[in-house]
């Protein structure tokens, strides 16, 4: 039986100094990057439209299992099982007459058979499943079936913990933009929405205690973030907000899907990085190309000092058009160039990334035509933009590393028949994928034509790039349980 709690929500209070003078905005205080340490920056008017908008609902997964046993006589006898769970799932997106929800995989799919890897509470070791549904309910002991919304399940994703599922009504959908969960830091404050216990919607509030950590137990296979916000069972598939320092709106950076069952207060979060593109293109993720590894840290200092050093020439073909890189302080600058150049000498597009754990993460972008470049908040952008801007930086990255890695081959490939078939094979490689990367460069011609300056709008010079941005300064097996 559950317990009713008292949902206590902690809401953060600037207290300004006594004394004469101009007082520091809030922001200034709590804003080192891109997201706010603190709640009190989040602005009056995004406080209470948070307040007076419900796009987080209480998830029912239901599932029916069939068991065999032996009766007294010895005869096979089978009997049902039906066990329930209860979490959070979140309104994304409406379509016509449907609404898309995205919620925990963990809590949308059932083990098909029962065993002690696979253990459901209350149904015996195996049992096989025979039918589940979803469906959204008013709480955990909410018995009136009627009002109930069915859901159906569009996609699931095990190794991101993620499913999105949809239902033939219209509801309010989160009223923020989507994030960038690469942008975290120690000490940036959250705030999570969801069900504990199923029992009742509460807010809870804390801060991001680790920004990135790879997420391997089981068969998830993504990276989270770490915060300590008091959350429970029933939270998992709950959103998890940050306060943009540029806006100071909201934005979405994750959703909560377990904790270190040792810890007190490690609950991990998927990063919304990872799962934007299920969100925009409501299909299952790209696998990535065999023989492309995600470049790394390392990798980005030695790109880096080879671009100072002057010992590669940091320009490289890409679907028709050329891109160029530029490195500003320990920033990475891609310029994309029109189809003209080098007889025109504009840009498209330049996208700033910025050191990041990992590789980096975007920054700062501009979209240009020949009147000059006009800066474009990534948060600003269409979700369907943003997908398109953030698989177009990790196409560049990944062919920027390929394209070195075949300019180092090319010598060798006439000494040695090793080098040669490596060099052929990163050649097809490259062939084969090259069409996805006119399909990316398409994109950004259509995203430029939207975002560049207007016929009467003087764009900015290429050099705006180069200055800093405002604000800028120079687990084992078996540890983490599903809510």
């Amino acid at each position: 039986m559950i317990h009713r709690l008292a949902a206590l929500v902690a809401f953060g209070v600037l207290l300004w100094p006594p004394g004469a003078g101009a007082r520091r905005p809030a922001r200034d205080v709590y804003c080192s990057g891109a997201y706010a340490n603190d709640l009190a920056v989040l602005a009056a008017h995004v406080r209470k439209q948070e307040a007076r908008t419900r796009y987080t609902f209480c998830l029912r997964s239901a599932a029916v299992y069939e068991c065999l046993y032996f009766g007294p006589s010895g005869k096979i006898r089978y009997r049902r099982e039906t066990t329930t769970s209860h979490g959070t799932a979140f309104a994304f997106r409406r379509s016509g007459t449907h609404t898309y929800f995205l919620t925990n995989e963990h809590l949308t799919d059932w083990p098909f058979v029962t065993s002690a890897a696979n253990a459901v509470d209350g149904v015996p070791s195996g049992c096989r499943r025979v039918s589940q549904t979803l469906s959204i309910v008013d709480k955990e002991d909410d018995g009136y079936a009627k009002d109930d919304i069915p859901l159906q399940r569009v996609l699931a994703d095990t190794a991101l913990d993620v499913s999105v599922l949809k239902a033939p009504v219209q509801v309010a959908v989160i009223p923020f933009a989507f994030g960038q969960s690469a942008a975290l830091q120690v000490g940036n404050a959250v705030q999570v929405r969801g069900f504990p216990l199923g029992a009742l919607q509460t807010v809870s509030v804390g801060r991001v205690i680790n920004p990135r950590e790879h997420d391997t137990e089981g068969q998830w296979d993504h990276y989270d973030f770490v915060t300590d916000a008091q959350l429970s069972t029933g939270n998992s598939g709950s959103p998890v907000l940050a306060v943009s320092c540029k806006t100071q709106r909201f934005e979405l950076v994750g959703v909560y899907h377990a904790a270190y069952k040792e810890g007190q207060s490690l609950n991990v979060v998927v990063g919304i990085d990872e799962f934007r593109e299920l969100m925009t293109t409501l299909k299952p993720r790209k696998k990535r190309p065999r023989g492309q590894p995600e470049p790394t840290a390392a990798d980005r200092r030695n790109l880096l000092d080879q671009i100072r050093r002057q010992a590669i020439t940091p320009v490289f073909p890409y679907g028709a058009h050329v891109v160029g890189l530029r490195v500003a302080g320990d920033r990475l600058l891609y310029d994309i160039y029109p189809r003209s150049f080098p007889l025109g000498d504009w840009r498209l597009a330049v996208l700033e990334e910025l050191p990041a754990p990992g590789f980096g993460r975007l920054g700062r972008l501009w979209f240009g035509n020949e009147q000059g470049l006009a800066e474009r908040a990534f948060s600003t952008l269409k979700p369907d933009e943003q997908h398109r801007v953030a698989s177009l930086l990790r196409s560049l990255r990944r062919y920027v590393f390929a394209v070195l890695r075949y300019r180092k081959l090319e010598p060798a490939a006439k000494l040695t028949r090793l080098a040669h078939e490596q060099l052929q094979a990163l050649k097809r490689g490259l062939d084969r994928e090259d069409a996805e990367r006119r399909f990316a460069i398409k994109a950004l011609v259509e995203l430029a034509g939207r975002h560049a300056p207007g016929p009467n709008q003087t764009g900015q010079p290429v050099g705006v790039t180069t200055t800093p941005p405002a604000g800028s300064a120079t687990k084992g097996e078996g540890r983490k349980a599903k809510p």
